[in-house]
């Protein structure tokens, strides 16, 4: 059964990051892909905003299997 929150999906990602900045180190997986650029500067801003002496620390494989701008793009 599907339960529905009381937020909208920007509130219920603060609400995540929070938690994750309080409860877990600092890596966080990165394809290069236009979601996990959105979720990465997203994480970006909410570690300047309410954590700022936390280091992010991004992860990144390159497959060979994956277009070569989207490897450039993560390595900038």
């Amino acid at each position: 059964v599907r339960e529905y929150l009381q937020q909208n999906v920007y509130e219920a990602l603060q609400s995540r990051l929070k938690f994750i900045f309080e409860e877990f180190d600092k890596h966080i997986s990165f394809s290069g892909g236009k979601d996990s650029r959105l979720l990465l500067n997203l994480t970006l801003d909410f570690r300047d905003k309410y954590y700022p002496d936390k280091t992010v620390g991004v992860f990144h494989q390159d497959f060979e299997a994956q277009y070569t701008v989207t490897t450039e793009y993560a390595e900038r």
